[in-house]
């Protein structure tokens, strides 16, 4: 999903309306004050830029804890992305190991991804390192430039393979040469669809940059299509089983020994029809309150023993106020069954 998070949670948060989510990935650094409490599945959401009492507020909702907290650097700048020290104050203290979006690079400026490969920006990512360690989260995970493959995003990868596993290279070795620092790298692209963006991209794998630089891999998935929305049941046969699906990234991750994550799963936007049942429309169209989307979502991840996961719940997908009942209703019952 879009990466500049921060404005629309000023304009959420101005209608005192705090409830947002889903992201995900590892467990990792746990800070002094209020650990979260162990619990079988690893799971949590975005619940907007600096809100872990949102995060709390949802873990009441779905009466489940949550054991991460994730959150997305600003883009807008380097230092939006090298030291978001008002983010991380947020988080700081909540009792939350830390999962951060990273962007490559921030959005307007003159930067490029082969910019990045001669490793002319290193030392944004070395601040980066640095402040995370000094504020106490050293072993959190980062979704380096999460989702490449969608256009939204100023690091996306298409025809660009080599210069992107170069430009990640250099990230990974500059926080990794940060006393202190014990990050787990996520690799995440979003779930492939036909639109000609994607396809773009191509093959997937060619944008891995080596085992030596990732610690797990992971794909964002979402309840949406554009034009055709086949209905519940072929929808998640096709997110399941189609290139750059769900089974890819699990096959992709036991062939490569990484454990497998999907740190943003959701709801679609668009219209829907009734029952989550075929629509054909111009434009994004989705499933709706879909609670088969979640009930097959957590079936799958089951037989695949998906590390960690989380939901999103912002926007069309949300599941606060009364929004999507369905779909909280079968939230629930899949964390009771954790």
């Amino acid at each position: 999903m879009s990466a500049n998070r921060r404005i629309g949670y000023l304009v959420v948060t101005g209608l005192v309306v705090v409830a947002l989510a889903g992201g995900t990935v590892a467990l990792v650094h746990r800070s002094s004050a209020k650990p979260a409490p162990p619990v079988d599945r690893d799971f949590s959401a975005y619940v907007g830029v600096g809100n872990p009492a949102g995060l709390t507020s949802l873990a009441t909702l779905l009466h489940h804890p949550m054991t991460f907290g994730t959150d997305c650097f600003d883009d807008r700048s380097w230092s939006g992305i090298d030291n978001d020290l008002w983010l991380i104050n947020r988080w700081q203290g909540a009792g939350y190991p830390m999962v951060w979006c990273v962007p490559m690079l921030p959005v307007g400026q003159e930067t490029t991804l082969a910019e990045g490969a001669t490793g002319a920006y290193d030392e944004h990512f070395v601040h980066l390192a640095r402040t995370l360690v000094a504020h106490g989260m050293g072993d959190s995970s980062l979704r380096i430039g999460w989702e490449f493959n969608n256009v939204a995003y100023p690091w996306y990868a298409a025809g660009q393979a080599p210069a992107f596993v170069a430009y990640w290279r250099h990230i990974v070795t500059a926080l990794r040469s940060v006393p202190g620092g014990h990050f787990t790298i996520v690799w995440n692209p979003s779930r492939s669809s036909p639109s000609p963006a994607t396809t773009a991209v191509g093959d997937l794998e060619s944008y891995y940059p080596g085992d030596r630089y990732v610690d797990k891999v992971g794909i964002d998935v979402y309840d949406q299509a554009f034009l055709h929305y086949p209905g519940a049941e072929a929808q998640f046969q096709s997110i399941r089983t189609l290139p750059g699906g769900l089974d890819w990234i699990a096959g992709f991750g036991a062939v490569h020994r990484k454990l497998v994550v999907v740190p943003e799963f959701g709801l679609g936007r668009g219209a829907s029809a009734p029952a989550s049942g075929p629509l054909t429309q111009a434009g994004p169209v989705s499933g709706g309150d879909n609670p088969l989307f979640i009930n097959d979502l957590f079936t799958w991840e089951r037989a695949h023993h998906v590390d960690n996961l989380a939901y999103w719940d912002y926007g069309s997908s949300s599941v606060e106020y009364g929004q999507n009942p369905l779909t909280a209703s079968a939230l629930r019952e899949q964390m009771a069954r954790s």
